[in-house]
């Protein structure tokens, strides 16, 4: 799993607010239930003190209870390798000794505080080889995509166009294009468009003014903004004020 995982976002979370919608499309996620009643696609009650790994899912939808709402622990990141075959794989650690041992160690660690980053990826990189058996093999995407990931994920939102990419990485932006949607299944275009609209929400919760969010993001007037949120997204920037 090397350097093929982004890890993009994580933590412990009691009672997450705005469940109804994820907007980091892209992200594939490990979930571990600690506790609570939460219904993945209103098809699959999530069992508390199991593991779930969700491959990137466009339509992901999680809802949880009112009246019993979750507490998990949670890994977004994003992968060079398409590790399912399906759409999620559900697992009991306690029939895996070391994976049990592992998941003990994290819930313990994060009923102190919380992980510094190194930390949370080097529990993410274990888990993964823990699960191993469970993975699909040889199934990497290109050199190409991955390293399309890669610098759309260590460059500034605001300055990312695929022409400018293409450059960077000095390659033909056609071949480019043609090469990230046959590994992904969406245009890199697309995929910034997803990232940005992730970042605006999360700009939003912490506070920044649309004007800011609008030049953070490369964005010429919040007008640009809202526009482009809502083609990514279908929904208004300022359901999430």
């Amino acid at each position: 799993m090397e350097s093929s995982v982004i890890l993009k976002h994580y933590g412990r979370l009691y009672n997450p607010s705005n469940w109804g919608y994820f907007p980091n499309y892209v992200a594939n996620r490990f979930y571990y239930i600690c506790k609570g009643n939460v219904v993945y696609k209103e098809k699959l009650t999530l069992k508390p003190g199991f593991v779930y790994l969700f491959k990137a899912d466009p339509e992901f939808m999680a809802s949880q209870s009112p009246i019993d709402p979750i507490d998990h622990i949670y890994f977004d990141f994003i992968s060079s390798e398409n590790f399912l075959d399906k759409e999620y794989i559900e697992i009991d650690p306690n029939h895996y000794p070391r994976l049990n041992s592992v998941i003990k160690a994290l819930t313990f660690d994060y009923s102190l505080n919380d992980l510094p980053q190194d930390v949370a990826e080097s529990y993410l990189n274990i888990i993964f080889y823990e699960l191993k058996d469970h993975f699909v093999s040889n199934r990497m995407y290109s050199d190409l995509t991955t390293s399309v990931f890669r610098y759309i994920h260590e460059n500034p939102a605001g300055n990312l166009t695929v022409a400018g990419i293409a450059d960077a990485l000095s390659i033909n932006i056609n071949h480019l294009i043609r090469t990230f949607k046959k590994d992904t299944g969406m245009t890199p275009l697309k995929y910034i468009g997803l990232m940005k609209s992730e970042l605006a929400v999360s700009y939003i919760r912490k506070g920044h003014s649309l004007e800011d969010i609008a030049e953070l993001l490369g964005y010429s007037t919040v007008s640009a903004l809202s526009v482009a949120f809502k083609n990514v997204t279908h929904k208004n920037l300022s359901e999430f004020r």
